[in-house]
């Protein structure tokens, strides 16, 4: 059986997974510059993503290996 916190990450695990599965959906439907505009109105001024195609699949892809590692 799982513990509360076993469970609560797992959750933010599924959580994190779907956000960046979105980001990278919106990419391929709105364009990269909308979608790092977006990210980084977000971001309040913490981290700038590039508004290019590859500028934010590193942004995804920094968050995934920042998470999982």
């Amino acid at each position: 059986m799982k513990s509360i916190e076993e469970k609560i990450e797992d959750l933010e695990d599924e959580v994190f997974r779907k956000v960046s599965y979105l980001i990278l959906k919106d990419l391929e439907r709105y364009g990269p510059e909308k979608v790092a505009n977006e990210i980084n109105e977000g971001s309040q001024g913490n981290y700038y993503v590039v508004p290019t195609d590859e500028g934010v699949r590193e942004c995804v892809s920094n968050l995934i290996n920042k998470k999982f590692n």
